[in-house]
């Protein structure tokens, strides 16, 4: 069995799921590449991490969502989500609960993460097998 792989697949407005390669992801990601079709929108993005066997799709053991936000020129916004590591390891010390720091969590897992559907994770895996 080989190693683990990403697939990366994008959901449209419209509900169907396309897949795109991995190198133009990370050219995407990284702000290097503009696509057009993305300008001015957030677009939804799964990742599939997949094992091979003889570089077939074996096994698939998990997959995410996150949210990616695009400027008018096409090119990804490349944002930092927020985690304070000291006020987290301060809370479990402390035992005292910043509330802010929570919520400033909350909002940013709302902005940058979602979860799948069942209907959503199925789409994947057609694409995938």
């Amino acid at each position: 069995m080989s190693g683990l792989t990403v697939y990366v697949f994008y959901f449209s407005d419209d509900g169907k799921v396309a897949r795109i390669p991995y190198a133009k992801w990370n050219r995407i990601s990284s702000g290097d590449e503009a696509v057009e079709e993305f300008s001015n929108s957030s677009i939804h993005i799964a990742y599939a991490y997949i094992l091979l066997e003889n570089r077939k799709p074996d096994y698939c053991p998990r997959i995410e969502g996150e949210i990616c936000y695009f400027d008018c020129s096409g090119k990804i916004i490349l944002n930092q989500p927020y985690f304070d590591l000291l006020q987290d390891m301060d809370e479990a010390s402390g035992g005292v609960i910043n509330l802010r720091h929570r919520k400033r969590i909350k909002e940013v897992r709302e902005k940058n993460y979602w979860g799948l559907n069942s209907q959503q994770i199925q789409a994947v895996i057609d694409c995938i097998w």
